[in-house]
């Protein structure tokens, strides 16, 4: 409601400045106040109600102030301030006439004094000359000659010593020093505003040639409001002389003019001025002026109040090298269509000019965040913008051919390029940048193939070296304690000795010979399975008797079968011969490595309907970095030519392949010195008619 107010007094009375909008209102509170002062008097006197009544003093402050309100209304503040010219005569009804006083003449010296006295304080306030208070001064003097005269007091007057018994000290000294005091306030005051508004105009007259000598063009444009403070039209104020180099019209033509009017002419709708001015209020922004075929920037800027400052930048040129770049990347296009390769036109500075790309499936690139950017920005890190940079600069430095090796995250994943970059001109290089991904996993692929062959090779010469010593051991002994059975030199027992180690040695080559056959079905991925109902309990008992027999002489290790469940009936649904074979060779394993102690092997259930196998020795375990090694082919912790443990490096290989084919994984814990444990879970299918195990 106030601004809508307030929005009313700039309109109706045409006020433009804070100084004189609040000007206004003050004089228009001054005006309010004195009319009900004055209709109030009169109203209290009409009636008769007091004793000492003056109609005519009160017509004379009601004539007085409704001259000064209407002066007001009409928006003549000087003439409505010089009212105050005519406090004397009301003053004279009021205290000075013998007919209309109501008080005695020699008493209401004071009251004149005291009614007039504020007078100065108006004029101090709102009188924009000096010699103002001065002819007040006069006007009051003279009323108080005058009615020292009436009251037969004006030889006193003539004195600095006034009547001790008068209630006020001599009235013409006090309302001279008022005087003095006031003129001088005033007389300052107006030296240091006409000081302040001629810098202020020296000012304006410095931004004003500054304005009109702008190379940019300037448009000072001025938002009018309706009663409700709304923005209702854009006026033009003026323009300077750049701003009409640009757009064909002069400042007398522009000046004043509505927008609405004049933008259709300037800017043949080029831009939507009530989006930009009203709604959005952009402080930036481009548009293409087609009927003077120039492209133009401006910044607009609010310094407050209604006001908008429009700063036009012709950027014609920097548009054109825009534009022929554009054609020149088209031209590119055409002519490197076929080849490959990114390329790129950075500036010695690191900027991108131009760049060319084919169609790729793994790279898309927006051209807006390439072109006009630096190295810093498109991607790179910090090391690799600062090496690219110090390379484009050798480039440039000593014509040279500078490579550079890098990845960069793409859609698909991650992608190797190889750059090179050479000199194109003082002032800029080619950047030629290849997709080496494909390159760069084959050379991988092929160094991995590399080791993987050389690491083949090494296993394969460590396991024909073992193999032939493997195969002589127990060839040569079967041999040689086959002709000493055949001998008459010995006895029976010991002939039966010779017996065993030929037995235990055929046994040990026919092992070798069957690893050999596993390894080569494995390969060949001719290894079957043929699951049926094991009755588990039922083969590890008898694997342990059997490996029980072979230890017979073997008091130094000690083999427990541990089954959670003792049911002879349990089963489970798999391949029995391959389950069979992986315990005998985890079991071969530990009583291998195992010199003194005990080897446990058995099974338990877990969750989730599995059963979970496990071979666990006492014996000299495997360090942590070997874990992994212990399960490639041919691979053996002790691969010296003097090796402490016999074998051939496959049998936990195998072992791993026929675990992963019944649907499990060969695991090991261990730690040197404190034995090992191999376990792996199976998934425990029971058929229909066998017994499930429930826990």
């Amino acid at each position: 409601m106030l601004k809508t107010l307030i929005s009313f007094i700039r309109k109706r009375h045409r006020i433009d400045s804070e100084d004189e909008l609040r000007k206004f209102i003050a004089l228009s509170l001054i005006s309010i106040a004195g009319l009900v002062l004055a209709i109030s008097l009169l109203a209290r006197d009409l009636v008769g109600s007091y004793s000492e009544e003056n109609i005519p003093g009160d017509i004379a402050l009601f004539m007085v102030f409704s001259l000064f309100s209407y002066n007001l209304h009409f928006g003549k503040m000087k003439w409505a301030v010089n009212t105050v010219f005519l406090l004397p005569f009301v003053a004279y009804f009021f205290y000075i006439s013998n007919e209309y006083s109501p008080y005695p003449i020699p008493d209401s010296i004071h009251l004149t004094v005291w009614s007039l006295l504020p007078g100065f304080l108006f004029l101090l306030l709102f009188a924009e000359k000096s010699y103002k208070i001065a002819i007040y001064y006069l006007l009051i003097a003279g009323a108080l000659v005058y009615h020292l005269s009436l009251a037969n007091k004006l030889s006193a007057a003539l004195f600095l010593q006034w009547p001790s018994s008068e209630e006020i000290t001599n009235p013409l000294v006090m309302t001279t020093i008022v005087f003095m005091a006031s003129f001088l306030i005033s007389w300052y005051y107006q030296r240091t505003i006409h000081r302040q508004k001629e810098e202020a105009l020296e000012l304006s007259e410095r931004i004003n040639k500054t304005f009109k000598l702008m190379h940019q063009g300037i448009m000072v444009l001025e938002i009018e409001h309706d009663e409700f403070n709304t923005p209702v039209n854009l006026l033009i104020k003026k323009v300077n002389n750049s701003f009409e180099s640009m757009f064909k019209l002069s400042s007398r033509d522009l000046s004043g003019k509505d927008a609405e009017l004049m933008f259709p002419r300037l800017f043949r709708g080029a831009f939507d001025w009530n989006d930009i001015y009203f709604v959005s209020k952009k402080h930036k922004f481009e548009f293409h002026a087609e009927h003077l075929d120039r492209w133009f920037e401006v910044y607009n800027i609010r310094p407050g109040g209604n006001q908008i400052i429009s700063m036009f930048w012709d950027v014609s040129t920097r548009q054109k090298s825009i534009e022929q770049l554009k054609e020149s990347r088209k031209r590119f296009q055409v002519l490197l269509e076929a080849i490959p390769d990114i390329f790129f036109i950075i500036d010695k500075d690191g900027i991108y000019v131009d760049f060319m790309l084919k169609e790729n499936d793994n790279i898309r690139i927006d051209p807006d965040e390439i072109i006009g950017n630096s190295i810093y920005e498109v991607g790179f890190s910090e090391k690799m913008s600062r090496k690219i940079f110090q390379c484009i600069q050798d480039c440039i430095r000593f014509d040279s051919i500078e490579t550079i090796e890098y990845a960069l995250e793409v859609e698909k994943g991650t992608a190797m390029f190889e750059m090179r970059i050479a000199k194109l001109s003082d002032e800029s290089v080619i950047s030629i940048a290849r997709d080496i991904t494909k390159r760069k996993i084959a050379e991988i692929k092929l160094e991995e193939a590399k080791n993987k062959a050389e690491e083949s090779d090494r296993l394969k010469s460590a396991f024909l070296a073992n193999i032939s010593h493997e195969i002589r051991t127990p060839m040569n002994a079967i041999i040689g304690f086959s002709k000493m059975v055949s001998s008459s030199d010995f006895s029976m027992d010991e002939k039966n000795k010779f017996l065993d180690i030929i037995i235990s040695n055929g046994r040990l080559l026919m092992t070798l010979i069957n690893d050999m056959i596993s390894l080569s079905k494995i390969e060949s991925n001719q290894v079957e399975l043929v699951k049926s109902n094991c009755l588990v309990n039922n083969m590890l008992v008898l694997m342990y008797k059997e490996f029980m027999f072979e230890m017979k002489d073997n008091q130094k290790v000690a083999l427990k079968l541990k089954n959670e469940n003792a049911n002879p009936k349990f089963s489970i649904y798999t391949d029995q011969s391959l389950l069979k074979e992986i315990l005998e060779k985890l079991i071969d394993n530990a009583l291998k490595f195992t010199e003194r102690g005990t080897v446990d092997f058995g099974y338990r259930t877990i969750q989730d309907g599995q059963i979970e196998f496990f071979v666990k020795d006492t014996g000299i375990g495997i360090a942590e970095e070997d874990m992994d090694k212990i399960f490639v082919r041919f691979h053996q912790l002790d691969n010296g030519t003097t090796r402490n443990y016999e074998g051939t490096g496959l049998g936990l290989s195998i072992a791993q392949h026929y675990v992963m084919l019944l649907g499990g994984k060969l695991k090991v814990s261990s730690k040197p010195g404190m034995g090992s444990t191999f376990y792996f879970s199976l998934p425990m299918d029971n058929p229909d008619g066998h017994l499930k195990v429930i826990r």
